[in-house]
């Protein structure tokens, strides 16, 4: 059986030429702390370094009430490579459901010659 039989695998290919950010289901963890992790996929083509990844949080009026950075666990992703990253936010009291997440990046030309 051929992969073109399966229609429903999604592949590098089909995803967006762009720095992806996707994120997991929220948690509570032991601390009572709500906690949101999740992936940063490099499809751009080209490597990517310093990473920053951004959460936003809306309340129940759509209003920001959490805006807040991290690093993954690698700032640096070559062509179709991915890394993760985790939000804790200490007292948050309920998991994260209402959020937009977004990334910042530079191209790693370190190895271009010129």
């Amino acid at each position: 059986m051929g992969i073109e039989e399966f229609p429903a695998i999604e592949s590098f290919q089909r995803l967006p030429k762009k720095i992806i950010v996707k994120g997991g289901d929220s948690v509570i963890n032991k601390n009572g702390d709500a906690e949101l992790a999740g992936l940063v996929i490099n499809n751009l083509g080209q490597p990517v370094r310093d990473i920053v990844v951004h959460l936003i949080v809306f309340d129940e009026k759509e209003m920001p009430v959490v805006n807040l950075s991290a690093k993954p666990d690698s700032d640096r992703l070559d062509q179709g490579n991915m890394a993760s990253f985790k939000f804790v936010l200490e007292k948050f009291g309920e998991p994260i459901k209402n959020y937009y997440l977004y990334s910042n990046w530079k191209y790693d030309d370190s190895q271009w010659g010129g």
